[in-house]
């Protein structure tokens, strides 16, 4: 396969893809999805929670921070 043959097959799949995913309009619709609020239940939102760990310091963690963060590490 040649130089110019490889080049012209790379060029309609280039074109092929920009067709198929025109960037502008994903953008706007990504943009209008995401400026929709997000529909959670309240056991979602626990489940959520728990996952990360929330609630398992203290309740001040500006004014603990250190201890929170060094408790048991010196």
């Amino acid at each position: 396969m040649g130089l110019e043959q490889r080049l012209n097959e790379l060029e309609a799949r280039v074109n092929n893809l920009e067709r198929k995913f025109n960037s502008e309009m994903e953008v706007d619709l990504l943009r209008k999805e995401l400026s929709q609020p997000v529909d959670r239940s309240a056991e979602d939102i626990e489940q959520a929670l728990k996952i990360i760990g929330i609630g398992a310091g203290p309740r001040d963690m500006a004014k603990n921070f250190r201890r929170y963060l060094y408790e048991g590490k010196r």
